[in-house]
């Protein structure tokens, strides 16, 4: 990706924006800046995954464009460009799972061909990516997270009409595999997910203490499925109906307490604090919540337990219907709406991530839309300051 004459015109412009009527003198260079990065072939499109932070130098980000083929950008600590590099056309469908070890990234990808799962490799010093580790039994990768001692890789398999959760160890060495069952042929929903034609579809996965979780399909609907750690053996579910009602995020708290959001043909609902019955079965349209009707319908939604200044929030991260960020804080304790704060304006934005940075502040990745056609990553920074206004608006 290279600049172009209207990438520094949008950032010039980006930088001035005044949102959620903050003042502009909040926005401190280097504690505070919005930067979209264009590309020169304006027909090109950026779906944006990921985003971690390289201990205080700077952000990866993680992406897919022009459908599902795969593109990393690199960053300094102001946002300002650094490399980038398109990963050959036959390693497709970068997914959601970025890590930053021991200087290096590490990604999940697919073979375009053979469908197999692929282990990414990229550093600043060599600006690019390589293939680390094939894994040539896993197909369809759709998800990949952090447990205490290892890695989860959710994907599917086509052969056994099953959604597959695999255990990945702290060298990303298989394991072991556990398999749920799904009673139809769903290949070709999951292809929409992966390729941007169809549905997007909320695959997640984490630890709840000495337990997984994950969202996939499971005999005939998305459902959050609850498995033991040491073997995947499942052992309750928060079934979905189809892919039209479902849990949408989740964030493990503590004893059987979660942070959740999910959705409900078209409605939305935050539910910052709920128990969850492990080991039996539950309905997700049975989750109490407060509905949120300025969501966008089948808006991604993210969300993450944050230290703010010795306070810590639950923040959620998604988009509105008239084209904004949309992020909301949550007291961990009490469960209590602290604080509102809407990102973008211009252009229509929608959230994707969101991560906490070293100085106390929050980075969030989304995409943007220029000329209203062509999809852009952004990443705007909050710096400590505006984040603590931000979750203690209620107070």
């Amino acid at each position: 990706m290279k600049y172009s004459l209207i990438n520094i015109l949008y950032i010039a412009i980006a930088s001035v924006l005044c949102v959620s009527c903050d003042k502009p003198e909040d926005y401190v260079p280097e504690a505070s800046f919005i930067k979209i990065y264009n590309d020169e072939f304006f027909e090109s499109s950026y779906i944006p995954l990921d985003v971690v932070q390289a201990m205080g130098k700077g952000y990866f980000i993680l992406s897919a464009y022009d459908s599902w083929n795969s593109y990393i950008l690199r960053v300094d600590e102001q946002g300002k460009f650094m490399w980038d590099y398109k990963l050959e056309e036959n390693i497709v469908n970068p997914i959601k799972g970025l890590y930053f070890i021991d200087s290096a990234f590490y990604f999940l990808c697919m073979d375009d061909l053979s469908l197999t799962t692929l282990l990414m490799k990229a550093t600043d010093q060599s600006g690019s990516a390589r293939v680390e580790r094939t894994y040539a039994d896993i197909i369809y990768p759709l998800h990949s997270s952090k447990v205490d001692d290892g890695f989860l890789l959710v994907s599917y398999n086509r052969e056994s009409y099953s959604t597959r959760l695999t255990k990945l160890g702290t060298d990303f060495a298989v394991r072991w595999h556990e398999e749920y069952s799904v009673e139809q042929d769903v290949e070709e929903a999951i292809i929409g997910h992966l390729t941007r034609i169809g549905d997007r579809l909320p695959f997640f996965s984490g630890q709840a203490g000495n337990k997984y979780f994950l969202n996939g399909y499971y005999n005939y609907s998305i459902s959050m499925l609850f498995v033991n750690a040491s073997d995947g053996t499942q052992t309750g579910a928060v079934n979905g109906f189809r892919s039209k009602s479902a849990v949408s995020s989740a964030r493990y708290l503590d004893g059987n307490g979660f942070a959740l959001s999910r959705f409900d043909f078209g409605e939305n609902y935050i539910i910052p604090k709920i128990d969850l019955n492990t080991t039996g079965i539950g309905i997700a349209s049975d989750l109490e919540g407060n509905i949120h009707p300025e969501i966008a319908p089948n808006a991604f939604v993210y969300n993450e337990i944050v230290d703010v200044n010795g306070k810590e929030v639950i923040i959620y991260a998604t988009s509105t219907k008239a084209g904004q960020m949309l992020l909301y804080a949550y007291d961990a304790i009490s469960g209590t709406l602290v604080g509102t704060h809407h990102l973008g304006s211009t252009n229509p934005y929608e959230a994707i991530d969101f991560v906490p940075t070293n100085d106390g502040g929050l980075a969030v990745l989304g995409n943007t839309y220029t000329n209203g056609r062509f999809s852009r990553i952004t990443l705007i920074k909050l710096s400590e300051k505006q984040l603590i206004e931000f979750v203690n608006q209620q107070n």
